[in-house]
């Protein structure tokens, strides 16, 4: 079945909140993933898109840009835009800032900050302690939010900082709309390499479940993790509560 057969079997929802170039995006992303679209093969190009799928030539250009970002195609000047025939990797998770990544994918996102404190409770904040390569006495910067998208709340994250490194987010109050990774990168000018993170299940307890409107008990994803400079310098110490209604971890494994 060639591409033009296959496509014409997918769906585009125009009454979805979901924007329709991340629509379309998603419908060439998954014919890649399934194999159903092979490394060499050449996508329909932008006009029979368009036509196929009843949507604007701009739509199917950023769909096309989201693709090329993300690595699953490339484009050959004078020749098409065909599936990359170079394996590629999808990350399970970017060192992007909530917001930017939002964004990218066609959201509307906010914050609300609960709180920001100086804490020096070792024994309470132990793991924290030890993402951030910090001794006992030593006070470290916690900034929890709540995270929106759609004025939905998505997730409930926990930012630890060194003293040096948070003091400036401290005075005047954090505003909801900051970037912590924004400010880090651009106001501190400490680039930001990576990111080693741990994710596992549970459920939301009374707290959690209020902060993210849900049912007690809920199904929930919880990640744990640091933030590394390009010096290896742990900067960011994570623990982040995901609704599990709202959000999925996708792996992609090429050979």
């Amino acid at each position: 079945m060639n591409p033009q057969e296959l496509l014409r079997n997918a769906h585009i929802d125009k009454s979805s909140f979901v924007p329709l170039y991340i629509q379309l995006r998603d419908i060439i992303k998954d014919l890649i993933n399934t194999g159903d679209l092979k490394p060499g093969d050449q996508i329909p190009s932008e006009n029979e898109l368009s036509s196929a799928f009843n949507i604007s030539r701009m739509t199917v250009r950023q769909a096309s840009q989201e693709l090329l970002r993300e690595g699953y195609i490339n484009i050959r000047r004078g020749e098409g835009t065909f599936v990359n025939s170079v394996p590629h990797t999808q990350m399970l998770l970017k060192l992007e800032g909530f917001s930017t990544e939002m964004a990218k994918l066609g959201y509307r996102s906010h914050s609300r900050v609960l709180d920001v404190e100086k804490i020096e409770a070792f024994e309470s904040y132990e793991m924290a302690y030890s993402g951030l390569s910090k001794q006992p006495g030593e006070p470290i910067i916690r900034i929890r939010r709540v995270r929106y998208v759609e004025d939905t709340p998505f997730a409930l994250e926990s930012s630890y900082l060194s003293l040096r490194t948070g003091a400036g987010l401290m005075e005047p109050r954090l505003a909801d709309d900051v970037s912590i990774y924004n400010y880090i990168e651009n106001d501190l000018h400490i680039r930001l390499s990576r990111a080693d993170h741990t994710i596992q299940p549970g459920l939301a307890d009374k707290n959690i479940a209020d902060l993210l409107e849900i049912e007690t008990g809920s199904p929930i994803l919880k990640l744990r993790g640091t933030t590394f400079s390009m010096n290896n310098e742990p900067i960011e110490y994570l623990e982040g509560i995901y609704r599990g209604d709202k959000y999925e971890l996708k792996v992609v494994i090429t050979k």
